[in-house]
């Protein structure tokens, strides 16, 4: 993380918030953040509203999430906190964001995997959309760009891997599921039927 930008970042998130945690995720978090990288964080206060703040800061738009400690002293929904599992505590008063890490970990690690007749339900939904996409009209080319999204995350349930968006997916794809990698990755960029039948093809047969 650049440190004078992201003090700035955190300035900011303290004097409008009076954050009690907060946990910096993604890009920013990991080093790997460019020109165009958001400012990924979620932020804890004391009391307040939910929040999702897009502000500028230093040139930088933010995409933080702020939530009352309130939100978290009753049982949560982990599953729209994954982002957070390997996020760095920048500022965290009575361990509040060292907690919720905890949680989202424990979740991950012991979380219900979709069973084998959900996976090839999902498997054939991909086969249908393939199918529909091959009419090149409009409908059929938002099925085309429905059926890649998705088909990711089928991936991932597929292989019992639990789905952390796009970049980190992409990342454990490409390092631990090559060839799988090189199906989708031609889905993407060629975007032709040929390119998108064969990573279909591929799903169905995974063993």
């Amino acid at each position: 993380m650049e440190v004078i930008e992201v003090d700035k970042i955190i300035t900011y998130l303290q004097e409008k918030y009076m954050p009690l945690s907060i946990i910096v995720y993604g890009s920013y978090a990991n080093g790997t953040n460019d020109l165009n990288s958001d400012f990924d964080a979620l932020v804890i206060y004391d009391d307040g509203n939910q929040i999702h703040d897009t502000s500028f800061v230093n040139g930088i738009q933010l995409d933080v999430f702020v939530y009352p400690l309130s939100y978290f002293e009753k049982v949560f929904d982990c599953e729209r906190f994954v982002q957070i599992f390997d996020g760095k505590l920048i500022i965290d008063h009575n361990q509040i964001g060292e907690k919720i890490i905890s949680d989202v970990r424990y979740y991950l690690k012991n979380h219900s995997f979709k069973t084998d007749t959900e996976i090839q339900s999902n498997i054939a939904w991909c086969v249908k959309m393939l199918n529909r996409a091959k009419r090149c009209d409009c409908e059929g080319v938002f099925r085309w760009h429905w059926v890649l999204v998705d088909s990711l995350e089928i991936f991932c349930d597929v292989m019992r891997q639990p789905y952390l968006g796009p970049k980190k997916t992409l990342k454990w794809m490409e390092e631990n599921h090559n060839i799988a990698y090189n199906y989708y990755s031609k889905a993407l960029k060629k975007f032709d039927m040929e390119s998108l039948e064969k990573w279909i093809l591929y799903l169905q047969n995974i063993k």
